[in-house]
């Protein structure tokens, strides 16, 4: 009887050992999305501009009752600590995925050094990983005119950001801004020359952002640019990681119809994956009920 109570408690001991093993490797286990390499993405942009006249509530409302499962780009304020986010991205991620960006090309310049921008990303990736499922490691990057810092530093930046949030597990994403060809700031140039072959070759997802009411309504041959962005990054899956029609005289038909034009892009080359992100779509599609907008995106990612 002795015995036998011995070797239960031997065999107790060893279930707590294993247990303890178990949530100690779960705990620094990275979390793993479920977005698969290829699989097409229907992005929305969400930024920090409609706090004062929009619920929370009504934004996950809007999401949940898109036709396909969406992927939300948060875009993250400098003045707003990750840790302050953990809500809005936790009630996103219950209804789409997450693509987080930390520092948007605007607040680019606010950080000094590459110790300062990493920090962010890692600060980021501590109190959101669990529910973010794609880093933008950088937005825009290529857009000087308003970054206003050498393009040297830039891209040290983004490989201090790609170290941290790949290194974790996390699965990356840069952003490129494209431009009418005749301001002359070739944007397949500009990543030819900056990115290095081996960033570009690790690289999940390589976006472009472009906004027609800011070029002169001048229309890009996509196939084109897309087939050449692809050489540039072989192994990334490639898209739009922004655009929408801000201009001042934009109109709800205006909004419909670019809408519809972007969301139903076709397949350009093997690992495009569509993405989009319509800037300002909080403000454009929620509340969502008997909203054109958000109905006429609806019905392009049906086609």
């Amino acid at each position: 009887m002795k015995r036998k109570s011995q070797m239960i408690l031997i065999g107790l001991l060893c279930l707590s050992i294993f247990v303890f093993i178990g949530l100690c490797v779960n705990k620094v286990r990275p979390r793993e999305t479920t977005l698969k390499k290829d699989e097409q993405i229907y992005g929305v942009t969400i930024d920090d501009s409609w706090y004062d006249t929009t619920k929370t509530a009504d934004i996950v409302s809007a999401l949940k009752a898109m036709p396909v499962k969406p992927t939300a780009r948060i875009v993250m304020s400098k003045d707003t600590s990750p840790k302050d986010y953990v809500r809005l991205f936790k009630k996103i991620h219950r209804v789409a995925y997450v693509m987080a960006c930390p520092v948007d090309s605007y607040e680019m310049r606010q950080y000094k050094d590459v110790k300062s921008y990493q920090k962010r990303f890692t600060d980021s990736y501590r109190y959101l990983s669990d529910y973010t499922d794609i880093w933008e490691i950088g937005n825009e990057v290529n857009g000087s005119d308003w970054i206003k810092q050498k393009n040297a530093l830039v891209v040290s930046k983004l490989k201090a950001a790609y170290q941290s949030i790949s290194s974790a597990g996390g699965k990356t994403a840069l952003t490129f801004y494209y431009e009418n060809p005749k301001y002359d700031h070739d944007m397949l140039a500009w990543i030819k020359k900056n990115i290095p072959v081996r960033l570009r070759s690790k690289l999940d997802y390589s976006f472009i952002s472009y906004y027609e009411d800011d070029n002169e309504d001048y229309q890009p041959d996509w196939q084109v640019v897309f087939s050449r962005l692809q050489n540039l990054f072989p192994n990334s899956n490639v898209g739009m990681g922004e655009c929408g029609n801000t201009a001042a005289n934009a109109t709800k038909n205006s909004k419909g119809a670019m809408a519809k034009r972007y969301y139903t892009m076709p397949k350009y080359t093997k690992h495009y994956v569509g993405g989009y992100f319509w800037w300002e779509w909080v403000q454009d599609c929620v509340p969502h009920e008997n909203n054109s907008i958000y109905n006429a995106i609806n019905k392009s990612l049906q086609h």
